[in-house]
């Protein structure tokens, strides 16, 4: 008896040599019921040679389970890694698998560890499918750091969209302070005061009627101090 793949260097050798004949297994069939780990395999006439005829019937085989074994410590990401080379290698399928029946958690003598059932439940976790091997180990290693941090930046996105339209506001208010300021200088006419005092006036009531957190109150105070000193002005030019 020979254990080895039909593409084995000795198996060729052995098939065309001259006097011996690849041995038909009758009670193929009694082998698998009694043994599990064994499974029967049919090796189709001409599958190896068509030329030569090789083998020149069908032949029925006994094929053992080729099992991957590990220590109990092997790092997770390497259970993963191993059977992702695996399938890479031998998913394709050969003379005797069908594509997709190797690696298989199918005819094992050895419990499957929980990480390769996981693998084969659900395939490759999520990163290994999209980062290369180190970026995916990387990120899984730091997701205890990056749980916390992402339950602080929730908070933090929610506040930071109010906070960036304030300052947008506030920005665009003192341009047009400035604007009204500028408009308001000595040799204006009353009509030109009573306009710059009639934006002042609309500027003023946009500001009371905003809404801005707590810690921005300085800057709302600043702004309404810096309305009134041109405001001030304004009174002046009146005179």
């Amino acid at each position: 008896f020979m254990v080895a793949s039909a593409e084995s260097p000795q198996v060729r050798q052995l098939l065309a040599a001259g006097g011996i004949r690849l041995m038909s297994l009758e009670r193929a069939d009694a082998y698998i019921r009694l043994h599990r780990f064994v499974s029967m395999q049919m090796l189709p006439e001409g599958v190896i040679d068509l030329a030569a005829d090789l083998p020149p019937d069908d032949i029925i085989l006994l094929a053992p389970t080729a099992n991957l074994v590990a220590q109990e410590n092997l790092h997770p990401a390497l259970v993963d890694l191993l059977l992702q080379a695996a399938d890479e290698v031998h998913g394709g399928g050969s003379l005797f698998s069908m594509p997709g029946e190797f690696p298989s958690p199918q005819y094992v003598d050895f419990p499957l560890s929980p990480d390769a059932q996981r693998f084969f439940d659900n395939g490759p976790p999520f990163l290994r499918r999209v980062l290369p091997f180190w970026a995916a180990t990387l990120v899984d290693r730091l997701k205890v750091m990056l749980l916390p941090l992402v339950a602080l930046a929730i908070p933090l996105l929610r506040f930071m969209p109010p906070v960036y339209r304030w300052r947008e506001r506030i920005y665009r208010w003192y341009k047009e302070l400035r604007a009204v300021e500028t408009s308001a200088r000595d040799g204006a006419s009353p009509a030109q005061i009573s306009d710059c005092m009639s934006e002042l006036d609309r500027i003023e009531a946009e500001v009371q009627d905003v809404s801005i957190p707590p810690s921005y109150s300085e800057e709302l105070y600043h702004l309404r101090m810096h309305i009134g000193y041109v405001r001030q002005r304004l009174h002046l030019l009146e005179a």
